[in-house]
């Protein structure tokens, strides 16, 4: 009868670390498919940023080719 209670025991106390176990387990798992999400927004951000950047430097080079082509027609 003693190694039925002492058996009892340590399942109780197994119990509890399992079962923390295995919300940690369901805890991770929501946090990697959270962490996937925020990984592609964070690309799709990024493409788009370089976008913009790209559009920015060709329309600067062909302001200032266009000024300078002015200038120097001026000068004739």
């Amino acid at each position: 009868m003693k190694t039925f209670k002492k058996a009892g025991l340590f399942v109780a106390k197994k119990a509890g670390v399992v079962g923390a176990g295995i919300s940690a387990l369901t805890a991770s798992t929501m946090t990697f498919a959270e962490a996937d999400a925020n990984i592609t927004s964070a690309v799709t951000a990024g493409s788009d940023n370089v976008t913009a950047v790209v559009a920015g430097v060709i329309a600067v080079t062909a302001l200032g080719f266009g000024l300078s082509m002015i200038v120097s027609w001026l000068r004739k």
